[in-house]
């Protein structure tokens, strides 16, 4: 055998040109063939009667009955709709013909036809097999398309006899396509180049191009419409097509290991040039039971183009050369014949399938005959009716008569359910239960001859028959009805007979079991299913999430006794709540062998390959492929696969027992746990054990009951509201909550609301430990007892505050969040998933985090005095450190990182995880930082609670850590760190000491401290020398007291000892005139983006500005009440414009003469825009006081804002702050 592992495939031209040609000529087909239904009067939504269509032929009015009869089997499956079923009939034989054409052109670039599509100009212009025709039978050419038809027809009839499921005659080829048409069409087959259809790929792609529109139509309509997929709309959507490396992967590591097991020693199947990706462990070899090449069968159920049957078809003949009893030109015939059997619920696929396979075997073999192709298509429809009962007439018992009743049940859907179909269940049910009756009667079974039944037969109309003498009976019956209909010209009959034979033949494949079964499964969740297959698959499958599942069962179904299921699906069975069922299901009735892991968190189908054994004795180890970080996904496959071939460890691969999933609650497929931590499952108690974790206050309606502190009087805080933990911003060890619940009454009006729901409402006002509902890393804070707790920072009780601080640290651990993070690979930690987390009992821990937990907590603490959105903020420590603002924050981040890592390390070695663990966690998490040494060159260590390693390196090495640090200053200093490999101490020094910070970080230093000053001048915050406004208004114009200029001025005078050297910063900082960024870019581009929720802008300083600018001034939301309005507008506008007439009047005056100063004519219009522009700005604040617009403090921020900004008085609106990000 030669595979062509690592075969390049097609190139992105070649494809892109296939994508083209198909997505046209199937628009150009569907054109036609619905041009030519309306000659025989059916159009999009109605049919003619026949006795009306007059100008119909005898020949046509045939056809008419064809497509009529085509037709009513659509009808079966549509339920009546019409316009459906003309458009199913319409797609079906666009297909049709162009797999037609297709087949044709890829049998004909290989030679195995003469040349009929290719014009040659020795043959004048014509194909070879046309020339012919002409030469031969020269009365052809006179018809219309000079014969090029029946040049087709001789191509088809040479062909046809070994590809059957495409060249016969059907009613989808009842239409002759026009000449003209037929001809573009070829021609643009023609048009791409050999060397593409001659690809193994090519047809594969076909396949996937012809249905790219629709599934992208049938997205849209789920997406606008909320479409549920059922019907032929699923072979549509759930077409994909499989990479060539994954398919090879599945084949290898399952057919070249049964082989492998077969013949141990005595094959080389497992050699790099045959099975490359066939490299087992050792140990996992199991002794098979040998077979015949030719007894060894493989299915796949949902076949599409037949790709995994295609490179199956290679292992197999390498298996036949070594078995050595076939002569080698017959291996082909022999592999279709016995080896390969293929399903898919799109004739279409089925078609592509067995071309390929067809082809595949005549590039082998030439010249050798095709019998038999074991490709069936599972979309047949069964009439009721007269029909029905002509078939249920023939029975030779009430036995058989009930098995077809059952046939015709189980298949009233098999377009949707497809394989699914567990019909051999029920055939076997029937006839156990016939056998059951006579048992139970005291009676054997006997024939009329007087012989006694055998358990595999039954008896039928006094005869002894086996299942496969019954089904050569019904296939016998069918083809006489198919006799019948066509000596009576009867098209429905015909089709109706060709409807039962087609399921006679899938019920023969479905009832076999297979020594190997592969398949790509459809993927579609549970939502987007119709009714029927959604309760289908419920009342059928474990796995009812997604359609995906429920075929991992079904191919345990079809696998027999130590037979392989090989899969790719998505990731998602082997974590998620939702398959819950199936995992133990998979446990117990197979042994995973192989896995390869491809994708993690990802929205892709394609995740995870694996490889299981059918089996409920022997289990061997299971050997999981990581590979989840890598971009290139095939270069890492083989680089893994070569590693296990040379006996090269890596770390990638996981080699463990999958009983020990069995540990963890809900059993998920956890496995780069790795044996050590699984092992934690078994040996340790669960935080369940040692403590109440639990879920707590849903309100039902955020936005009506919670409120960011700043939105509210803080007074009214252990009053009418409580602090509430939610989920936070993601902080370790330390959260400051920024919101408030309302809870007056004890919560009456949270509880009295629908949707609420108050749990665990005991442990309200307890200390303890909470941890995020969803965040990228699990995340634990400590919790105070005079906070709520919410269903978003769930809520873990110890009893013990030393306790707390113990649980708190191993939490937070990087072993912690590594098991956390795969307990739930979502994002999304519940309660139940905290308490399944295995720790020691409390009482045994030692107590040598506890102080470094608290060092964190107090770093973490004193970062919050600085950000003015916590509750912590403190301005007068942050006009302390201004100027050293940016270091303290770096400085007080790197202490908590560098004291995570030491309690990392700490955790760690308690627990006895190895380097390869450890390796194994930080390629999840972030990496420990506490491991990098501080350069003392640097500067010394302000504290040291972690006692991080110090050392001085040569003053040449330490300008490069500089560089680097210089290179990289626009990034987080952990994310430095990790780069350089310096401690973040180091960092923090370096940036400060050579101010190597950038300019978004300097302009929002001053920009807080600006806010800061804001909030002095507004009484917010205090500032000693200070009197705050009266009125809560601050304007630009500084011909007022509380202006805005003057007083930022005195606030720089009274803060700092160097005021000139401070406003030289903050200007510098800014990059302009600190008024004039105040005015024109604090509230949309820096407070607007602080003061936030959820999407939501929540500022508490409002700037109000005139439409053009003329006026600006900002008022604090918490002193806006009804004289605000009033206030602005009688102090402030009416003093402006009556300044600004005054000034007009004196303009006028000095400019009325005939050559008037140009510099006053200036001023004059200036004056009168922003007199006008004012004046604007005053009638709409006007409107407001006339309709007693203000706040309502209840209502929150929010609808406030919202309620002012549909005046447009905001100096930005509302629709601008939500993408006001930059700067």
């Amino acid at each position: 055998m030669s595979t062509t592992h690592g075969q390049p495939g097609l190139s992105s031209d070649q494809r892109s040109t296939i994508r083209s040609t198909i997505l046209s000529t199937r628009h150009t087909l569907e054109d036609e063939l619905r041009r030519q239904l309306e000659k025989y009067g059916i159009y999009e939504n109605k049919r003619l009667p026949l006795e009306d269509l007059s100008h119909l032929s005898a020949e046509d009015r045939h056809t008419r009955r064809t497509l009529d009869a085509a037709i009513e089997r659509e009808l079966e499956s549509t339920e009546g709709d019409l316009e459906r079923s003309i458009t199913n009939y319409v797609r079906e034989a666009t297909k049709t013909y162009l797999n037609r054409f297709v087949a044709l052109k890829t049998i004909e670039v290989r030679g195995l036809v003469e040349e009929t599509i290719t014009e040659r100009a020795e043959y004048g212009n014509r194909s070879y097999m046309h020339h012919t025709v002409a030469e031969i039978a020269g009365e052809l050419t006179n018809a219309p398309d000079d014969g090029f038809g029946a040049a087709l027809d001789l191509a088809y009839l040479e062909i046809g006899a070994e590809i059957r499921m495409i060249f016969e005659e059907s009613d989808h080829t009842a239409i002759d396509l026009d000449p003209h048409v037929r001809g573009d069409i070829l021609d643009k087959l023609d048009a791409i180049d050999d060397e593409a259809w001659e690809s193994d790929e090519a047809l594969g792609w076909v396949y996937q191009y012809f249905g790219e529109e629709e599934r992208e139509d049938i997205d849209q309509r789920v997406d606008e419409e909320n479409y549920k997929i059922g019907g032929t709309d699923i072979a549509t959507k759930t077409q994909l097509f499989t990479p060539r490396y994954i398919v090879e992967w599945m084949v290898d590591n399952s057919l070249g290991r049964t082989w492998l097991e077969m013949q141990g020693e005595r094959t080389n199947i497992d050699a790099e040039e045959n099975c490359f990706y066939l490299a087992p462990l050792q140990e996992s070899l199991i002794d098979r039971e040998e077979k015949e090449v030719e007894d060894i069968t493989v299915l796949d159920p949902a076949c599409g183009s037949g790709h995994m049957l295609f490179y199956a078809f290679d292992v197999f003949y390498q298996m036949y050369l070594e078995e050595g009893e076939i002569p080698k030109e017959y291996i082909p015939r022999e592999i279709l014949r016995n080896n390969l059997y293929g399903i898919d619920i799109d004739s279409g696929a089925a078609q592509i399938a067995a071309l390929s396979l067809y082809l595949k075997a005549k590039d082998k073999s030439p010249d050798i005959t095709i019998p038999q192709l074991n490709i069936v298509s599972a979309d047949a429809v069964l009439i009721n009716g007269e029909r029905k009962k002509e078939v249920l007439d023939k029975a030779n018992s009430e036995l058989e008569e009930e098995i077809l009743e059952q046939i015709w049940r189980s298949f009233d859907n098999i377009r949707e359910w497809g394989s699914l179909v567990r019909i051999e269940n029920q055939v076997d049910e029937l006839l156990e239960d016939y056998r059951d009756t006579f048992e139970s009667k005291g009676q054997a079974q006997f024939t009329d001859d007087g012989n006694l039944t055998t358990q595999s037969t039954f008896v039928s109309g006094g005869e002894e028959q086996t299942w496969e003498e019954l089904k050569n009976r019904l296939v016998e019956n069918v083809q006489e009805i198919a006799s019948a209909a066509l000596e009576q010209d009867d098209p429905v009959e015909e089709m109706f007979a060709n409807e039962v034979g087609k399921t006679v033949e899938l019920l023969d494949v479905l009832r076999d079991e297979y020594d190997v079964v592969l398949s790509n499964p459809p993927y579609l969740y549970r939502d987007k299913m119709s009714d029927s297959l959604k309760n289908f698959i419920k009342e059928n499958y474990i796995g009812s999430r997604d359609i995906y599942a429920a075929f991992i069962e079904r191919c345990m179904d079809f696998a027999g006794d130590d037979g392989y299921v090989s899969m790719i699906t998505m990731e998602s069975f082997m974590f998620l709540y939702s398959f819950r069922k199936l995992r133990p299901y998979i446990l117990d009735e197979a042994n995973i062998t192989d896995v390869a892991h491809l994708e993690h968190r990802d929205e892709g189908h394609m995740n995870v390959a694996f490889s299981m054994r059918i089996t409920n004795n022997l289990r061997v180890k299971s050997k999981f492929a990581r590979l989840t970080d890598s971009d290139d996904k095939i270069e890492s496959l083989n680089r893994v696969t070569r590693n296990q071939r040379s006996g090269v460890e890596s770390t990638d691969i996981y080699a463990l027992d999958q009983s020990s999933f069995r540990e963890i609650d809900r059993t998920p497929f956890i496995y780069w746990f790795g044996q050590e931590v699984l092992q934690l499952f078994i040996d340790e108690p669960t935080l369940g054990d040692e403590a109440d974790v639990m879920e707590g206050l849903t309100t039902g309606d955020d936005d009506l009951f919670l409120r960011n502190w700043w939105e509210i009087d803080l007074d009214k805080i252990g009053d009418q509201y409580e602090w509430i933990a939610k989920s936070g911003d993601g902080e370790l060890y330390c959260e400051s909550y920024e919101q408030v619940a309302l809870w007056e009454s004890n919560g009456k009006k949270i509880r009295d609301h629908d949707g609420s729901h108050i749990r665990n409402e005991d442990f309200y006002w307890e200390n303890g430990i909470t941890f995020r509902d969803f965040a990228k890393h699990f995340t634990a804070r400590l919790h105070s007892s005079d906070h709520l707790f919410s269903n978003k920072a769930h809520f873990v009780f110890t009893g013990d505050r030393d306790r707390d601080y113990r649980v708190l640290g191993y939490l937070n651990s990087s072993l912690s969040r590594f098991i956390m993070n795969g307990l739930n690979p979502g994002l999304n930690f519940k309660s139940g998933d905290g308490a399944r987390l295995p720790i020691r009992p409390i009482a045994l821990q030692g107590t040598d985090t506890e102080e470094l937990v608290k060092a964190a907590i107090a770093a973490r603490k004193e970062r919050y005095t600085y950000k003015e959105t916590k509750k912590e903020f403190d301005f007068n420590s942050y006009i302390k450190e201004y100027t050293n603002i940016l270091f303290k924050i770096d400085y007080l981040d790197a202490q908590t990182d560098v004291i995570h890592g030491r309690i990392d390390e700490i955790v760690f070695e308690s627990y006895g995880m190895s380097e390869v663990t450890k390796e194994r966690a930080y390629d999840e998490l972030p990496d420990n930082l506490y491991q990098y040494p501080h350069l003392s060159n640097a500067g010394d260590l302000v504290s040291n609670e972690a006692e991080v390693k110090s050392e001085v390196v040569p003053e040449a090495e330490f300008r490069e850590v500089i560089s680097q640090v210089e290179n990289n200053s626009g990034e987080e200093i952990r994310d430095i760190s990790e780069k350089t490999g310096i401690s973040p101490y180091t960092i923090a020094h370096i940036r400060k000491n050579n101010d190597l910070y950038t300019s978004d970080e300097k302009t929002e230093r001053t920009a807080n401290l600006l806010s800061g000053f804001l909030g002095c001048m507004m009484g917010r915050w205090e500032l000693n020398g200070l009197s705050p406004v009266s009125d809560g208004i601050l304007v630009f114009d500084d011909e007022f007291d509380n202006n805005i200029p003057e007083l930022l001025n005195k606030c720089i005078d009274l803060a700092f000892n160097n005021p000139e050297s401070i406003a030289r910063r903050i200007a510098d900082d800014l990059g302009k005139d600190p008024v004039a960024w105040l005015r024109d870019r604090f509230f949309r581009y820096h407070h607007c983006k602080e003061y936030r929720r959820r999407g939501q802008r929540i500022p508490i300083y409002w700037q109000l500005e005139s439409p053009n600018g003329a006026f600006s001034c900002f008022l604090y939301y918490h002193n806006i009440d009804g004289n605000t309005l009033p206030k602005l507008r009688g102090r402030y506008l009416d003093t402006r414009i009556e300044r600004l007439e005054n000034e007009l009047d004196t303009l006028n005056a000095q400019t009325n003469d005939t050559n008037p100063d140009k510099q006053l004519l200036n001023r004059k219009e200036e004056v009168q825009n922003s007199l006008d522009d004012i004046r604007q700005f005053r009638a709409t604040i006007d409107e407001m006081i006339d309709n007693g617009v203000k706040v309502d403090e209840e209502n929150g921020i929010w609808e406030n804002i919202k309620e002012w900004d549909q005046y447009k008085v905001l100096e930005t609106g509302l629709p601008k702050l939500k993408s006001s990000y930059s700067r």
